[in-house]
């Protein structure tokens, strides 16, 4: 086999193995809880090949290596509670931080436009 070819079928495999269900996996559901875990695909691969002449001698060879690895990175919890990110390892993701921050922000947002319409009717009230 040449290294096009051995290259072609190591993408092909690469295709079968990185699906979107092996970074976000297949939620767990457990009383009034899912758990989808998160995780982190690394891969690499290297292929090369060549020949050559020497002495009325000919020779030629050709190889591929790879490797990958899945590492958890965080779990994402659904429950009556609301959703929470919870990450794995000593640093907390920033979207783990974004993500909890959402309903706060939300609820700010809510809370200046809720005050720009009170300001808004204040200030017609003042004017009629």
């Amino acid at each position: 086999m040449n290294v096009t070819d051995l290259i072609k079928s190591t993408l092909e495999e690469v295709q079968n193995l990185m699906l979107t269900r092996t970074v976000v996996g297949e939620p767990i559901t457990t009383g009034d809880h899912t758990v989808i875990p998160v995780s982190k695909v690394t891969f690499g691969f290297g292929a090369g090949g060549g020949a050559g002449m020497e002495s009325k001698q000919s020779g030629e060879g050709s190889g591929i290596a790879g490797g990958w690895s899945i590492e958890p990175i965080a779990f994402v919890v659904l429950g009556n509670d609301g959703a929470k990110m919870l990450t794995v390892g000593d640093k907390e993701s920033v979207a783990g931080k974004l993500f909890d921050l959402a309903p706060k922000v939300i609820e700010t947002v809510k809370e200046m436009m809720d005050n720009k319409t009170d300001n808004t009717s204040n200030a017609e009230e003042k004017t009629s």
